[in-house]
């Protein structure tokens, strides 16, 4: 018998200029064997186009830490399975 656990993280940026949104960044991350998506939804075109450079920083910034939540996840999935293994070799030194 094995605990079979699912997670789901959601993550939002919003790049904001003068208070105004200019782009709304998603990200979908699984770890249940399933895909990852990222996307990025242009919101205010006029703003995107003059500040280009500082909006593009924060996209790369929101791309960094889906990356470090990528990494989380995956090395908490290593410890489970880990554990799981050891679990599972323990058990089969019992029984023998």
């Amino acid at each position: 018998m094995a605990l079979r656990k699912t997670k789901s993280t959601s993550l939002t940026g919003e790049s904001v200029i003068n208070g105004t949104t200019v782009v709304r960044m998603t990200a979908s991350l699984s770890t249940s064997g399933g895909s990852d998506s990222v996307n990025q939804y242009v919101q205010n075109v006029d703003l995107y186009n003059a500040n280009k450079r500082d909006v593009r920083k924060d996209i790369s910034a929101f791309q960094e830490y889906v990356y470090e939540q990528q990494d989380a996840i995956d090395a908490e999935l290593a410890a489970d399975k880990e554990a799981a293994d050891k679990e599972a070799a323990d058990s089969e030194k019992k029984e023998a």
